[in-house]
């Protein structure tokens, strides 16, 4: 009799084990089942906004470096869905030196209150040093009748501003070519420049007012001599030059732009 108790009572041991492992497993089944589709694998990086001043987002630097916000602020709502941008400044270092990186991030609010990557700047080499530490000019929203875009200028340590803007794709932002214009373009921006000045290669876009300033020099001793100042219309495949004018060096850089070849006022 002592054998056959030990026996059943070994036998209740083990039917209590598997049924506590079988609740157990059951219950991961049922977190699982009631986890929102943003925690299915796969989704974009995000994280709680309560959170987003003070923590950057997991999934988007890497692992090695040490990452903190240097700025974050809402930055507009486009189609009934509020922006966000933050500014990464990321540190790493080694036996073999050291890195210092900055990064302009975009975030959309996935309701009620988780922010998803809608954009990640990860390819600007001249925010690096001070420049990564130091935030650059808050991204500009650009509001058209088609489309929504955004425009970013970003310090670099050598040479001029890099300037990016992006057009809205739903969640995500798409690259739009401002670097070079098309030689159409182009063409109306030569078209006002006299014939003893040359451009410079420092152009800079004005997002808030979409113009671009391109300064002139004289061709032959290199002395300021005014710019040429152009109205700029976004398009999926670059920006469409509507005017441009010419502003001598002794002017104000705010003139009334009008279009190539309309009669004077």
């Amino acid at each position: 009799m002592g054998r056959a108790r030990q026996v059943a009572e070994g036998m209740r041991t083990v039917l209590r084990i598997r049924s506590a492992l079988k609740a157990g497993l059951a219950a991961q089944l049922l977190l699982v089942a009631a986890a929102p589709p943003s925690a299915a694998a796969g989704a974009l990086p995000g994280q709680p906004l309560v959170q987003a001043p003070r923590v950057c987002a997991t999934g988007i630097v890497a692992i090695n470096r040490r990452c903190r916000v240097i700025d974050f602020t809402e930055i507009g709502v486009i189609d009934h869905r509020v922006w966000y941008y933050a500014f990464y400044a990321t540190h790493w270092a080694d036996r073999h030196g050291r890195m210092d990186r900055g990064f302009p991030v975009i975030f959309y609010l996935q309701r009620p209150a988780t922010l998803r990557l809608g954009l990640w700047v990860n390819d600007a080499p001249g925010l690096a040093d001070k420049w990564a530490t130091t935030p650059p000019p808050r991204p500009v929203l650009i509001r058209r009748p088609d489309a929504t875009y955004l425009g970013l200028s970003l310090k670099a340590v050598k040479g001029p501003d890099d300037q990016r803007l992006f057009k809205l794709d739903k969640t995500h932002w798409r690259y739009v070519e401002v670097l070079h214009l098309a030689d159409a373009e182009q063409a109306k921006v030569d078209a006002v420049i006299p014939r003893d000045c040359q451009a410079t290669n420092d152009a800079v876009y004005d997002w808030a007012t979409l113009r671009l300033r391109t300064p002139l020099i004289d061709r032959d001793g290199g002395k300021p001599c005014g710019a040429v100042i152009s109205e700029v219309d976004p398009r999926v495949k670059g920006l469409f030059v509507v005017a441009s004018a010419l502003v001598p060096a002794a002017a104000p850089l705010t003139p009334q732009v009008r279009a190539p070849n309309s009669p004077s006022r």
